[in-house]
C-alpha cells in the first residue's frame, strides 16, 4: 500500500511542541527501522517495547488517551505494511512441515491466520486420534443406566464399574447375598420385587434391594 509516511509524520508534527516532534521523530525511526526488518507485529504493546527499549516514547505514554498522534503515526506504518496495530495471533514456530512452509508464503494477515487455526486444528484431531490409536484396553460399561427427571428434562448417568470400587472378594461377597444357596441356607424367601424375608415373614431386606443388586452385577436384565 502507498502510504506517504513524512507527509504524515509532518501533519502529526504541526503545532506540537518541540519535544513532541522530537518523541514523533523517535518514533518514526524506530518504526521505519522494524518495516524494514520485515516483522509485521505493530501492535502497541510490541511497539512501545522496542521504542522504549531505543531510548523513545514507552508503551504507556503511547496508549495515553492525550497521545493520539503516536498511534496514528504506528497506525500509519501498520497500514503501509498491510496489517493493523491489533496483535496478529501466533503460528506455531516450530512448526517445519511442508504445510507450514506454504502458510508464511501468505502475504495477507487475516488469510494466513484463518489458515493457520485449520492447520492447527487438524494437528490436534491427528494427536487425539494417534493417541487413541496407543489404547490398547478400552472398556465399554453396557450395565444399565439411571434417568433423573428434572424440570422436564431427562438426563443419563452411567453407573460407574464395580470393578473399579470394589474389590474381587467384595464383588464375590454382592453375589454370594444374590445366590439361591444363600437365601436357602437361612431359610430366606425372596419375591419378584426383590424383597427378602424371613421364614417368619418378616423383612430382612427391602424391596428392590435383591433385583437392584443382581443389576448392579449384571446378572439380570433392566
Amino acid at each position: 500500500m502507498t502510504i506517504d509516511i513524512e507527509s504524515v509524520l509532518d501533519t502529526l508534527k504541526d503545532g506540537r511542541t518541540p519535544k513532541t516532534q522530537r518523541s514523533l521523530e523517535g518514533l518514526n525511526t524506530v518504526l521505519k527501522d522494524y518495516f524494514d526488518s520485515g516483522r509485521r507485529d505493530f501492535s502497541i504493546t510490541t511497539i512501545g517495547r522496542i521504542s522504549e527499549e531505543k531510548g523513545g516514547v514507552g508503551y504507556q505514554s503511547i496508549r495515553a488517551t492525550a497521545n493520539r498522534h503516536y498511534r496514528d503515526l504506528i497506525e500509519a506504518w501498520a497500514a503501509k505494511a498491510q496489517t493493523t496495530t491489533k496483535k496478529p495471533p501466533s503460528i506455531p514456530a516450530k512448526k517445519s512441515g511442508q504445510d507450514y512452509q506454504l502458510l508464511e508464503r501468505i502475504d495477507d494477515t487475516a488469510v494466513r491466520a484463518l489458515f493457520g487455526q485449520i492447520i492447527r486444528e487438524r494437528d490436534r484431531y491427528k494427536s487425539e486420534a494417534n493417541m487413541l490409536k496407543n489404547q490398547t484396553q478400552i472398556i465399554i460399561d453396557k450395565r444399565p443406566t439411571t434417568f433423573t427427571e428434572s424440570n422436564s428434562e431427562a438426563r443419563v448417568e452411567l453407573l460407574p464399574s464395580l470393578k473399579g470400587v470394589c474389590s474381587d472378594n467384595e464383588i464375590k461377597a454382592l453375589r454370594t447375598v444374590c445366590s439361591d444357596e444363600w437365601l436357602e441356607k437361612f431359610d430366606f424367601n425372596a419375591n419378584d420385587l426383590g424383597q427378602v424375608k424371613d421364614e417368619y415373614g418378616n423383612e430382612i431386606l427391602p424391596r428392590g434391594f435383591l433385583t437392584g443388586l443382581r443389576k448392579l452385577l449384571g446378572e439380570v436384565d433392566e
